[in-house]
């Protein structure tokens, strides 16, 4: 019964969270709202069933929005970045605070700008000036700062509210 519950779960997840990233990339919410919310689906099987079926489950969103949503660089984002974040949260969690951050920020920063190196190299070569990289990379690392303060809190939030189903007991 547990193996049919841990199936369940992760599909009906992984239908959210598809669903989540199409909407986004259908209706143009940014690049970066529609991966942090269908990141955040990936915390309540985290916390379920373990960090495997987490991998698991990210991986298989991440292979069905390369299929199924129409905006690239939504994808790369979810892929690796807010997708991958909520599994590798509770490691940066283990380090110290001034620590934490600086290797939240460093990761964050490196993959951004290889992800968006890649997307203006070959997809979209139109011409940005310096200033405006850097201050969409500064509005990038606060809304990073802001998604990483509400990662807790949303586990907290989804926690109590799927703890009170019957079909994840």
């Amino acid at each position: 019964m547990k193996q049919s519950k841990l199936i369940a779960a992760c599909g009906m997840t992984a239908a959210l969270s598809v669903v989540i990233m199409f909407i986004g990339g259908v209706l143009g919410l940014g690049m970066y709202a529609s991966p942090m919310i269908a990141g955040v689906c990936l915390i309540p099987i985290g916390r379920q069933f373990g960090r495997k079926y987490q991998v698991l489950l990210w991986l298989a969103v991440s292979i069905l929005c390369f299929i199924l949503v129409p905006g690239v660089e939504e994808n790369l984002m979810y892929l690796t970045i807010f997708g991958v974040y909520p599994i590798l949260y509770p490691s940066f969690q283990r380090l110290r605070p001034v620590m934490q951050w600086v290797c939240k920020l460093l990761y964050f920063n490196m993959v951004v700008i290889a992800v968006e190196a890649l997307v203006v190299t070959l997809l979209a070569p139109e011409v940005l000036t310096p200033w405006m990289i850097a201050l969409l990379l500064v509005l990038g690392n606060i809304t990073f700062v802001l998604y990483d303060c509400l990662l807790p809190r949303a586990a907290r939030l989804l926690h109590l509210r799927l703890s009170r189903l019957k079909f994840l007991r």
